[in-house]
C-alpha cells in the first residue's frame, strides 16, 4: 500500500507540475497579445496588425536594374555605335557629349543601358506602363520598349550637346507608337531607385528602320532621336472605347504601399503592365488614379512582395466589373526564376 501511496502522489504532482506550465505559458501569450493591442477611445481593445518589413522588396528592385545595367565603352570622346544584349542600338554622332562646361570630351567614354522589352522584367525593375496625360490623368501604356542610357567619364558625369539615335527591334511597327520621357517620382535623383512615370514627348516621332545587328543580319525595328540621358520608352496609349471604371484591390493583412505592390497585366498585351500606385491606409486598399479601367476588361491581377529572401505573390485572373474589388485572400511563395517564368505564361 506504501508503494501504491507513493505512485499516486508522485503521479498528482506531475499532473500539478503540467497544469502550472501550461498556466505559465498561457500567460505569457496573453501577455505578448496584450503587447500587440491598442485601445480606441472607448477603451475597447484592438488587435494590432502583424507588420511585414518592406526594405527587402525595395532593395531587390534597386538591385534587379543594377543587374540589367550593361556598360560599354566608346572611344574618341564617345563616338560610335554599341549593340544591347536584346537588340537595341545606340548610335552617338561626332560631338554629340560634352562634359559640364559645356566642352566636347576626348578619350573613352563610358555608356550605360538598360533595356526592358516584356512584362517579367518591368516588374522585377518596377518599370510599369502608367503614362501621364497633359491634364495629369494617369492612364496605361502598351510599350515598344524602356530604356535607360547615359554617359560618364572617369565617374563624372556627361551631359548631351546633340541628340543620338535609338534603334528598338519589333516585329511589327505601330504608326501610334511615340518617345515618353521617363519622369522621377518623389526622388532624390538616382535613378536606379526613382518611381517612374511616363510623359509623352512634343517631338516624339518614331521612323520605321532597317538595321543591321552585331553579327550583320538585318533587323527591322523602330528608330527615333533621343535628347536626355535618363529613361526613355517607346509607346503608344492603351485605347479602349468601353465605359469605364475604378479597379480596388485588397491585399492580405499586413501588407500595405511600403512592402508591396500590386500590378495589372492586360491580357492579350504583353508589354502593358500597370501599377495600382495610390494606396488608402483608411480602407487599406490599392486603387488606379481616376477609374479609367475598361469594363469587361480581362487582366491578371499580380500582387507581389519579398519576404525573408524569397518572392510572395499572388496571381489572379479576372474580368472587370463596375466598381471591382478584387480580394487576395491567398499568397505563395518562389524564387526570382519562378517569378519570371509565371509572369511570361501569362496571356
Amino acid at each position: 500500500m506504501k508503494n501504491n501511496s507513493r505512485t499516486i502522489a508522485l503521479s498528482n504532482n506531475s499532473k500539478h507540475a503540467n497544469r502550472k506550465t501550461i498556466q505559465i505559458l498561457f500567460l505569457g501569450f496573453v501577455i505578448l497579445l496584450l503587447a500587440s493591442c491598442s485601445k480606441n477611445d472607448d477603451n475597447d481593445i484592438i488587435l494590432a496588425s502583424p507588420t511585414l518589413g518592406g526594405l527587402e522588396l525595395e532593395t531587390e528592385i534597386t538591385e534587379n536594374r543594377e543587374e540589367a545595367l550593361q556598360t560599354f565603352t566608346l572611344n574618341g570622346g564617345g563616338t560610335g555605335e554599341i549593340y544591347g544584349l536584346e537588340g537595341t542600338i545606340l548610335y552617338f554622332p561626332p560631338n554629340s557629349i560634352v562634359d559640364d562646361s559645356g566642352s566636347p570630351v576626348t578619350g573613352t567614354v563610358t555608356i550605360e543601358l538598360i533595356e526592358i522589352y516584356d512584362k517579367a522584367k518591368m516588374l522585377l525593375t518596377k518599370m510599369p506602363t502608367n503614362g501621364k496625360r497633359p491634364n495629369g490623368d494617369i492612364e496605361t501604356l502598351v510599350s515598344g520598349g524602356e530604356f535607360y542610357v547615359n554617359a560618364t567619364q572617369n565617374g563624372e558625369q556627361l551631359q548631351l550637346a546633340n541628340d543620338f539615335m535609338l534603334f528598338a527591334p519589333a516585329d511589327e511597327f505601330n504608326d501610334d507608337m511615340r518617345l515618353f520621357n521617363g519622369q522621377d517620382n518623389d526622388c532624390d535623383g538616382d535613378e536606379m531607385q526613382c518611381d517612374i512615370v511616363w510623359e509623352e514627348e512634343e517631338q516624339g516621332g518614331l521612323e520605321p528602320m532597317q538595321r543591321e545587328g552585331p553579327n550583320g543580319q538585318g533587323v527591322s525595328g523602330y528608330g527615333g532621336f533621343i535628347s536626355n540621358f535618363g529613361w526613355t520608352n517607346i509607346d503608344r496609349w492603351y485605347n479602349d472605347p468601353r465605359p469605364k471604371t475604378i479597379l480596388q484591390v485588397d491585399v492580405p493583412e499586413g501588407f500595405d504601399n511600403t512592402n508591396c505592390n500590386v500590378y495589372v497585366s492586360y491580357d492579350g498585351e504583353p508589354t502593358a503592365l500597370a501599377l495600382l500606385d495610390i494606396y488608402d491606409p483608411e480602407t487599406e486598399l490599392f486603387s488606379e488614379h481616376y477609374g479609367l479601367i475598361p469594363i469587361g476588361l480581362e487582366v491578371h491581377i499580380i500582387f507581389v512582395s519579398v519576404q525573408n529572401d524569397e518572392y510572395v505573390y499572388a496571381i489572379q485572373e479576372t474580368t472587370i466589373e463596375e466598381d471591382h474589388l478584387e480580394t487576395i485572400e491567398t499568397t505563395s511563395t518562389t524564387t526570382e526564376t519562378g517569378l519570371v517564368a509565371l509572369i511570361n505564361d501569362l496571356p
